[in-house]
């Protein structure tokens, strides 16, 4: 298997649209939108993996001012700002054939070079309780329960993770 983490290209639209609709249960027409207007605003900040040209994973998210991430960044698609100290992950998403081959971590250690390179403080994401054993072992570090949830149908809580950068 050869792996090849890179940022995103218009040409990535299809694969990237298929794995988050996938993923997230949401439909394709609603997720190419926001797809597109994210690889316009933030091509620096969402990187794929690929395994022998095929794209099997990606990781995005814009810059913050704010140390957690508030609801409306899933929703405002934004350019990324230079003055922002917080890279933010907003979507991790892998194949489900390719799970478990450690390429959600290489494409977290990607971001995280380029965010420290940016000389961004920190990386900040929300998850489920199910996630925080993930996160944790790359380390990220629980900051408590989100203050603005999106609703979620199991009515289960997120939480907001973060993982100093060294600058």
């Amino acid at each position: 298997m050869t792996l090849n983490i890179r940022t995103v290209k218009m040409d990535d639209l299809d694969a990237i649209v298929e794995l988050e609709s996938s993923a997230f249960h949401m439909s394709e027409e609603m997720t190419r939108k926001d797809m597109i207007g994210r690889i316009e605003n933030y091509p620096n900040t969402f990187l794929v993996a690929e395994v022998d040209g095929k794209v099997v994973g990606h990781v995005f998210g814009p810059v913050s001012k704010e140390r957690y991430i508030r609801d409306e960044l899933y929703f405002k698609n934004q350019p990324n700002n230079a003055q922002y100290p917080y890279q933010t992950i907003l979507s991790l998403a892998t194949n489900q054939e390719y799970r478990k081959q450690g390429i959600a971590s290489a494409l977290i250690e990607e971001l995280c070079k380029i965010a420290q390179a940016q000389d961004r403080r920190a990386i900040t994401l929300t998850c489920l309780p199910k996630l925080f054993h993930f996160y944790e072992k790359r380390g990220f570090i629980n900051e408590g329960k989100t203050s603005n949830d999106i609703p979620d149908p199991d009515d289960v809580s997120s939480y907001n993770m973060v993982r100093a950068l060294k600058i």
